[in-house]
């Protein structure tokens, strides 16, 4: 089966733009790049014909330009719910990766809202690339994927980025930044165990990322890990800039289980403000373990 990218275009620059990012993932890779344009419907047959056409004519010029610098392209325009007619198309396509830019506010079919993509990113069965206008106005001129940031919160689930990870990294030859962010308890949420609130220190924090860290380095990939405090939102995106990540890569989780990153409360901060490509697997819970430190329940209220 040819392999695929999946890239839902709206007709807008923004959304276009997410091509560029796109042209970093085949520089070492034979991949089909299906562009995806979703018009929708409308009472008015005659106007939901012009946009179709409309639609088409873009996606066409996208695909020429693409094909130009030797893609293997096609296009596909239908008419339906965005979100709906991506994740479709995911389950039907079966795409390596879904990438899309987020935060539009103009465009045929108006998808490329933060809202939307973030719709997407929770019930797509492909991993997304995800760029929102900040993160592609930073993209420059280098293709490689020169450092890869992870984080990691000690759950199963998290883990469930690695061969991705693996993949890219082998690919770009880039150095892979495994994170880890610890937490406070607000002092409202007193009373709680002590144990709760302690803070471990930056080399245990840094020793809890050693099997993975291992794990990537038996496999020729560099690797170093990284602790920090706070909270997990706001230190990964200023992680991502101290360290100049080409790319943050991380799974989702669900609205349940033992781990603590809920898509809403860090996933989803991180898609909305991350001024660099995110790429973002959604991992079924199923049986979720994490490591034994983690085994204190968070707090209520302790999660943004």
């Amino acid at each position: 089966m040819q392999k695929r990218i999946l890239v839902p275009l709206d007709g807008s620059a923004l959304a276009d733009r997410i091509v560029r990012q796109v042209e970093r993932l085949l520089v070492r890779k034979d991949h089909e790049v299906v562009l995806l344009g979703v018009v929708e419907p409308e009472a008015d047959l005659a106007a939901r014909e012009e946009r179709l056409r409309d639609a088409r004519d873009h996606l066409e010029g996208v695909r020429d330009a693409l094909v130009d610098r030797g893609a293997v392209a096609s296009v596909r325009v239908v008419v339906g719910d965005p979100v709906e007619e991506v994740v479709l198309h995911a389950e039907r396509l079966q795409p390596e990766l879904v990438a899309m830019a987020t935060h539009g506010r103009s465009g045929l079919s108006r998808f490329v809202r933060g809202s939307v993509t973030e719709h997407v990113v929770r019930a797509c069965p492909a991993p997304v690339l995800v760029a929102n206008p900040r993160a592609l106005d930073a993209a420059g001129a280098e293709l490689r994927f020169k450092r890869i940031l992870v984080p990691l919160d000690g759950s199963e689930v998290s883990l469930g980025i690695l061969p991705l990870v693996e993949d890219f990294a082998r690919l770009y030859e880039s150095e892979v930044v495994l994170m880890r962010v610890e937490w406070t308890v607000p002092v409202a949420a007193a009373p709680y165990p002590a144990e709760v609130a302690t803070l471990r220190p930056p080399k245990e924090v840094e020793a809890s990322l050693e099997p993975a860290r291992r794990r990537l380095e038996e496999k020729g990939i560099r690797a170093r890990a990284l602790a920090a405090y706070g909270p997990e939102a706001l230190e990964i995106l200023d992680a991502a800039e101290r360290e100049r990540a080409d790319l943050v890569a991380m799974s989702t989780h669900g609205r349940r289980g033992l781990s603590r990153w809920v898509f809403g409360s860090v996933a989803e901060q991180v898609i909305r403000h991350c001024t660099r490509p995110l790429l973002v697997r959604r991992v079924h819970q199923g049986s979720e373990r994490r490591d034994p430190a983690d085994a204190a329940p968070a707090p209520a209220g302790a999660r943004g």
